[in-house]
């Protein structure tokens, strides 16, 4: 119960929306059965070629590597405050540096990918990038040469053939050349060296096939648009500071070398900016040295040369002691001096907009904890500011932001500024009188120890500045050849070794699809170009003329096929269609004139007109039938007529009606033959001998059914029309096109004909086709499969015929 309340629901479902699953499935499958097979067999022969002989196998290689989170209390926290930076725009900044251009163009340039190295090999090319037995070194070369694959052919351990295709001449060239030795070509100049792996004996060879290469020069802007689109940066897991590195490449040797070597260019370039400070810094003492280290030598010669010219040995305890208070004090204003201009510098630094990271306070013994905090503040707010232009435009919020910030901070540091140099000016000028005083003393001294206190003074200065300079530049020498990077490398770069693309399950997958997409889009656009009536929905599409019945297609040898048959199911349907055609003509007394016509030739005109005449004739009606064809004029098979008389014989008044009509071995069944062909039908049809014709006939026969020209193609038919009292259009499944309905639609809209239904004809049967209609298929109950009508063939009859058939196929 439960089933057919299933296939209840199911019919219901399909009456709602009007699709067919059957049809569907006999229109656009089972009918192309064969087109499916064949094009999942070429897919897949395509699949199998792509995978195994076309496809550049791609490898994928990963590296991972953790990057500094920013501590609190620096410039990201600022930026945390104002609620436009966290800790994941750090992430992505570090992700837009790895992949930006910089990055890219210093790693390309420090590694040997200008020139692409493939084996030729029966199976699939690969690309080899250490493993080449020679390597092409590059003197110069012109700009079309990385447009041009270059073929060597290793010829044996000396020599090898170097070809290519010149696309300014569009001709093949093809030169010799020794290995070690520079040539010129119209590429450019060129040496091809043997490499270490090299093997002589396998190359002399003549039976070793692996011997060809392809190379391709490779330009810098062609790598880093590259390695652009290949490489891809991702945050590892949510809430982690670790970024995995992924590149993807036709070998995966390249693949591995270009990922380390990007993040080795990439710590170092953390290095760098970390140290740009530490440099600049040396850079300050470096030319603090160089002054003060001329101002000694200077100092030491007068005083040298002073002590010379006086014969002074030594100096007295007064001046001694004077001496060394005053060195004191002028070793306090220097410190102070070198202090006072540093922070000039910084100041001017950040009146004018400059990045600090090249000036350090602490190289100078400038230990504000606040001037400190503020210029590591400043410096990071710059990096951030450096990262965030990256990938922002002037108006980003984030970056307006960072913006407000920087202006922040650069007014706390003047102000810092201003206060710390208000304390070291207040400072030397207490020095400064201090000194004063000491100087007084000095002044007294006699006129030769004073000059030689002065003299020794400058000495003893610029000798300790000195030192003091020496001794910050060790420090700082020593932090710079100390620094590390903050971001840290996790893991290598490393590769599966096997493809990533083509994956063999996606190629068969696809290949599979394509084989079904391809028949099914041929079978759907051939359905819907093609015009021919195929089925009853087509018929009631293009017309409402009603359908009376549809006939099978018959493949035997004999036309009379209710006569040989008459329990088959073609038999069926023309017991059927006479049973519909009673409705056309109620009155039993009347004799029914049933014209007979189609729209072009071979639609099975008359062979439906014989069947449906020797059913008639089989209820025990006088029946005759009319071959009034006159232009195309066939005798029906299997009757032993007189094919030389006829109706033509009786419109030109040489034979009379008793004489045309001839009987058949088919009881209650006479036929007239259309005669020989005349040379004006059309004229003939006008004959006023037509009229008597029908009556007479009306007077003998109780049906007469007239087979007659195809209206379609001439007006034969149509003068015959009045004298019928019902028409039967014939309908070729497959054959007769919609438009030709076109011109019996109009006549039947117009109301030149009445009494009309169509018959569609040769309806095939079986696995490959869905038929409707009445007394085939489905109507009437006379349907395929009931179960009660069979065709009446032995079994030798059978054989017989589907052995002519495969005999006739041959031939």
């Amino acid at each position: 119960m439960q089933g057919n309340d299933l296939n209840e629901e199911f019919r219901d479902a399909e009456k709602e929306t009007g699709f067919n699953f059957q049809q569907f499935l006999s229109k656009y499958i089972i009918r192309y059965w064969m087109l499916y097979v064949a094009s999942l067999l070429i897919a897949w022969a395509g699949g199998y070629y792509y995978f195994n002989y076309y496809a550049k196998p791609v490898y994928s290689a990963n590296a991972s590597v953790i990057i500094k989170q920013d501590k609190k209390g620096d410039a990201t926290d600022i930026m945390q405050n104002l609620g436009t930076f966290s800790a994941d725009q750090n992430l992505q900044n570090e992700i837009q540096i790895l992949k930006s251009r910089n990055i890219l163009t210093k790693t390309l340039k420090a590694l040997d990918f200008d020139v692409s190295y493939v084996l030729r090999d029966d199976a699939k090319s690969r690309e080899l990038y250490k493993h080449c037995p020679f390597e092409v070194i590059i003197d110069s070369l012109k700009y079309f040469a990385y447009s041009t694959p270059v073929d060597i052919k290793v010829l044996n351990d000396q020599k090898f053939e170097f070809s290519y295709f010149n696309p300014r001449t569009e001709k093949e060239v093809a030169e010799i050349h020794r290995f070690g030795e520079k040539f010129s070509t119209q590429l450019g100049f060129l040496t091809v060296q043997k490499k270490d792996n090299f093997n002589p004996r396998t190359f002399n060879d003549p039976s070793f096939e692996k011997r060809n290469f392809v190379i391709q020069f490779n330009s810098l802007e062609g790598l880093i648009a590259k390695y652009t689109g290949a490489l891809d940066v991702i945050v590892a897991a949510k809430g982690t500071s670790i970024l995995v590195l992924n590149v993807t490449d036709n070998s995966p040797e390249k693949a591995i070398a270009f990922l380390n070597k990007l993040v080795e260019i990439w710590l170092q370039n953390n290095i760098d900016e970390k140290n740009e400070n530490a440099r600049n810094s040396l850079t300050f003492i470096d030319e603090q040295l160089s002054i003060i280290s001329r101002d000694l030598n200077e100092a030491e010669g007068n005083y040298e040369q002073f002590r010379t010219q006086k014969g002074i040995t030594d100096i007295s305890a007064d001046a001694q002691s004077y001496l060394s208070s005053a060195e004191g004090y002028d070793k306090e204003i220097a410190s102070i001096n070198l202090k006072l201009s540093f922070l000039n510098t910084v100041e001017n630094y950040v009146k004018e907009g400059k990045n600090l990271r090249s000036l350090s306070p602490a190289s100078m013994g400038i230990q504000d904890e606040l001037l400190l905090k503020l210029i590591f503040q400043l410096n990071d707010l710059y990096v951030i500011r450096d990262r965030l232009s990256v990938g922002a435009t002037p108006d980003n919020p984030s970056l307006i932001q960072n913006n407000i910030a920087i202006e922040s901070t650069k007014a706390n540091l003047l102000e810092t500024l201003g206060n710390i140099k208000k304390g070291m000016l207040a400072s030397q000028n207490a020095a400064y009188v201090e000194l004063s005083r000491v100087e007084g003393k000095i002044r007294t001294l006699p006129g030769t120890q004073r000059e030689v206190v002065n003299i020794q003074r400058q000495v003893t200065l610029n000798a300790e500045l000195y030192t003091y300079l020496s001794q910050k530049r060790a420090e700082t020498a020593i932090l710079l050849a100390s620094a590390t990077s903050d971001n840290k490398l996790m893991d290598k770069a490393h590769a599966s070794f096997r493809p990533i693309k083509p994956v063999s399950g996606q190629v068969y997958a696809i290949a599979f699809l394509l084989g079904l997409i391809i028949p099914a889009c041929f079978a759907f656009m051939r359905e819907v170009m093609d015009d021919r009536i195929k089925d009853k929905k087509d018929l009631e599409s293009i017309t409402r003329i009603p359908l009376i019945g549809i006939v099978g297609i018959h493949e035997g040898e004999s036309e009379i096929v209710v006569k040989k048959n008459p329990r088959s199911q073609i038999t069926e349907s023309f017991r059927s269609i006479r049973t519909n055609l009673q409705f056309f003509t109620p009155d039993p007394q009347k004799t029914n004139v049933i014209l007979v016509t189609s729209s072009i030739s071979s639609e099975g005109k008359s062979f439906c007109a014989i069947n449906l005449a020797a059913m008639i004739a089989l209820t025990g009606k006088k029946t005759v039938l009319m071959g009034f064809d006159l232009r195309k004029p066939k005798p029906p098979q299997k009757f032993d007529l007189k094919s030389e008389i006829g109706i033509s014989n009786y419109l030109i008044g040489m034979s009379t009606i008793e004489e045309i009509a001839q009987k058949t071995d088919f009881e209650n069944l006479d036929i007239i033959l259309s005669g020989p062909k005349p040379p004006n039908p059309a004229e003939l049809l006008e004959s006023e001998k037509i009229p008597i014709l029908f009556k007479t006939l009306k007077e003998k026969y109780q049906c007469i059914v007239v087979d007659t020209s195809p209206i379609g193609l001439v007006a034969d038919a149509m003068m015959l029309v009045p004298y019928a009292t019902s028409t039967m259009y014939i309908v070729r499944q497959r054959l007769t096109r919609k438009n030709y309905l076109e011109h019996i639609n109009k006549l039947y809209a117009e109301g030149k004909i009445r009494n009309i239904g169509i018959l569609m004809n040769a309806v095939k049967r079986g696995a490959f086709e869905l038929t409707y209609g009445y007394g085939y298929g489905q109507g009437y109950g006379y349907g395929e499969g009931s179960g009660y009508y069979e065709d009446e063939e032995s079994t030798a009859e059978k054989l017989k015929r589907i052995f002519k058939r495969k005999v006739k196929s041959k031939g």
